[in-house]
């Protein structure tokens, strides 16, 4: 009877124990699958969220360069609108020659498609398709996409008209946003989608008045095709940027939609996304894996993989604000970060000036023509070092585009300073330059320099007025540099020789 007792007892004991045991491990693997599922709902979350987050980071990049893109489209076509001349030649009276000109300057230097002049009276009075201008007489409302665009355009001019002696005017641009005196956004025109700016033709020297009645307009437009997306995509370098005429979901991938000024849907900017995300899954199973051996360890997991998200995403984000900042070629800053430390300067005028070089290289084209882009790619690397180490540490050198580049120096900027460093980097630009195949390249250097204050307090005007001061120092036979000051003094000396003959030929008569 005891060795029953003793026989039963031990078979309880180990059926207890091999009860408990099960419990145990039923416990411990209920356990760990809670805890793995709620490992996986949380790297299935955090990984979603930095997806979205890194998405909404490319989406937000991508509205500043296309309303940057916007803006120098506005700035281009400054350089006709904003004009005494213009005045005269296109709004008091009508120069076909004129008009030609300064369409076709607009399409060979900046490439605008399409720019399209529109009467007071509402009529289409010249309209350039590429380098061919069609001087006609229409009724803008045959094009019908143009009505809302010229409406919201005489809306501006009427809030800025100004009454001045001997007619109308407009008031200062300085001050105002680039919204508040031109209209820009996107189009279809043609059966094609595109950007467009659209502004009064207004004086800026005050030479000439406006006259009463609605304002002559000047509508210029870029078509989305590849040349325009890759503009765009230079400072992004976003995969697969494209354009479709549709609207997309938020789950369909990043993606920008863009409406008309009547608020219709024209199409969306897509591309791949740039955000590399890590799959958690290779390295959850491992951790649920360890789950089995310690509880201790799933912390230190969870925490060493959120700390890998926050690092890849952190990564990704500096990476998307270096590109967005960097020209991709050179490695100088581009037209946006050059747009952000211009205005920066220019706020902290009179105390802090600066000076603005606008550079060009002389006979480029003559080293792509002969020797291929690849020459041409490493002729701008070995030029963008070579400004880089000339301008130092005072100055900015950007690459805007082509085998363009501008300077934002905050050295001396006396006349015989900027002299020294303009000079200093004609000669660096004359250097030879060793490309592949055993062959050398010689180009040059012109320089437009606008100084500030004197030249001009905002950033529009002083790129305007270094550009004009670049164009005439490639009148001047390239390689040399020239001031935006020493044009006023022509501009100065050849009114005053005008009014002079003016005034013999009423002498004479």
């Amino acid at each position: 009877m005891a060795e029953f007792r003793r026989r039963y007892s031990d078979k309880s004991d180990s059926e207890s124990r091999i009860h408990i045991s099960r419990l145990a491990f039923l416990l411990a693997a209920l356990l760990i699958a809670v805890t793995s599922a709620s490992l996986v709902f949380v790297g299935f979350v955090a990984s979603h969220a930095s997806t979205q987050q890194a998405i909404a980071n490319e989406e937000r990049l991508f509205r500043n360069a296309l309303e940057e893109r916007l803006r120098d489209i506005v700035r281009e076509q400054r350089t006709v609108t904003v004009s005494d001349e213009t005045v005269r030649k296109l709004v008091r009276t009508f120069d076909p020659v004129y008009a030609r000109q300064h369409f076709h300057a607009l399409w060979s230097r900046y490439r605008h498609n399409k720019v399209i002049l529109i009467s007071g009276s509402n009529q289409v009075l010249a309209e350039s398709f590429q380098d061919y201008t069609h001087i006609t007489k229409r009724p803008s409302s045959e094009t019908p996409a143009l009505a809302p665009v010229i409406r919201k355009t005489q809306a501006l001019f009427a809030a800025n008209r100004v009454r001045v002696p001997g007619g109308f005017g407009h008031r200062s641009l300085q001050g105002l946003d680039t919204d508040q005196y031109a209209l820009m956004g996107v189009i279809r025109l043609d059966g094609k989608p595109a950007l467009f700016s659209a502004m009064p033709i207004m004086p800026d020297e005050y030479t000439a008045t406006l006259p009463d009645g609605g304002p002559t307009l000047m509508i210029s437009v870029k078509y989305i095709d590849d040349a325009l997306l890759e503009r765009l995509n230079s400072q992004l370098n976003f995969a697969r940027l494209r354009f479709e005429p549709r609207a997309f979901e938020p789950e369909d991938g990043p993606s920008h939609l863009v409406t008309s000024e009547e608020g219709v849907d024209v199409g969306s900017f897509r591309w791949e996304s740039q955000t590399v995300i890590d799959s958690i899954w290779p390295t959850v199973i491992p951790v649920i894996a360890m789950l089995s051996l310690t509880l201790g360890a799933l912390a230190f997991g969870i925490a060493w993989r959120i700390g890998q998200l926050t690092r890849s995403l952190q990564k990704s984000e500096e990476q998307n604000r270096y590109l967005a900042l960097h020209d991709n070629l050179s490695g100088l800053a581009n037209r946006l970060q050059f747009n952000r430390v211009l205005e920066t300067s220019a706020a902290e005028l009179p105390q802090k000036r600066f000076a603005v070089l606008h550079c060009d290289l002389d006979k480029f084209k003559a080293v792509n023509d002969t020797y291929g882009h690849a020459a041409g790619d490493t002729v701008i690397k070995i030029m963008a070092k070579r400004l880089n180490e000339t301008v130092g540490r005072p100055g900015l050198v950007c690459r805007i585009g082509g085998d363009e580049f501008m300077v934002i120096y905050r050295g001396g900027t006396s006349r015989k300073e900027l002299d020294t460093l303009c000079r200093a980097l004609i000669n660096k630009a004359l250097l030879p330059i060793q490309i592949e195949g055993g062959n050398t390249a010689h180009v040059g250097l012109s320089i437009g320099v606008a100084v500030a204050p004197a030249d001009g307090t905002e950033p529009e005007d002083l790129v305007a007025r270094s550009d004009a001061a670049l164009y005439r120092a490639k009148d001047r036979g390239r390689g040399v540099h020239a001031f935006y000051e020493d044009l006023l003094k022509d501009t100065f000396i050849q009114e005053d020789a005008a009014s002079a003959k003016t005034g013999l030929s009423s002498l004479s008569a």
